[in-house]
């Protein structure tokens, strides 16, 4: 069970309730609410229910009754859903078009991120994009994003924060395991996915990217910490 001041801290520093995302789109609660529902983002990353704190990172079902936190990132897609709506588009046209348009822009960032094939291998046939498998990732990475996973690890979820994110943790991953790795290298890709990444809640760091990854390096070599609390 997680201490309930810590959580509550933590939710109400890095996410928004429903009516402080519905005031950052500039739309009514109701219609962000509808907008979720028609799959244009996704809907809480916590929540505290009868039965204590939720998250939907690694979580199965819904998020129960009670109060809800949201990613603020997900206000960006919510604008581009709504602004497709003002030209005659369903929200669930609007849906499908804000996710076909990650996809286009997913092959290209497949392109642009160096370490890519480690996260996306399927991906690539030799040194070039499959682009019908990049689409195929694509849909399942947007399937990620409205589950809420990636609400918890990103700040903002675009196509391009999406590759760098699992591209560079996937690299550093395997890159601080090996025993005489290049500190500085390393600790200039570890600053790229720091600018990328939540904090992460105290309880789900240690295990998470952030943990494994950034926290791992700056330990063993003796550079401090992140304090992503402080």
């Amino acid at each position: 069970m997680y201490a309930d001041d810590d959580a509550r801290r933590y939710v109400e520093r890095w996410f928004w309730t429903l009516d402080d995302l519905a005031q950052a789109v500039g739309v009514t609660p109701a219609r962000i609410e509808h907008l979720i529902a028609a799959g244009c983002a996704p809907g809480p990353i916590y929540a505290r229910g009868a039965d204590g704190w939720w998250s939907a990172l690694g979580a199965a079902g819904a998020a129960p009754a009670g109060e809800h936190w949201f990613s603020p990132g997900a206000a960006w897609g919510l604008r581009q859903a709504e602004l497709a709506t003002r030209s005659g588009n369903s929200p669930p046209e609007a849906a499908a078009m804000v996710r076909d348009s990650f996809a286009d822009r997913f092959a290209m960032a497949l392109g642009h991120q160096r370490y890519a094939r480690l996260a996306f291998a399927g991906c690539f046939s030799g040194d070039t994009i499959d682009p019908d498998a990049a689409r195929v990732a694509a849909r399942d990475e947007w399937a990620s994003w409205l589950r809420g996973g990636y609400g918890v690890c990103l700040r903002i979820f675009t196509a391009e924060t999406c590759v760098a994110k699992e591209a560079l943790g996937a690299w550093l991953k395997v890159a601080v395991a090996e025993p005489d790795y290049d500190a500085g290298a390393l600790l200039a890709d570890a600053e790229i996915l720091a600018g990328l990444l939540l904090p992460f809640a105290p309880w789900q760091r240690p295990t998470g990217t952030p943990g494994r990854t950034i926290d791992r390096l700056l330990r063993e070599q003796r550079l401090g910490d992140d304090r992503p609390y402080a």
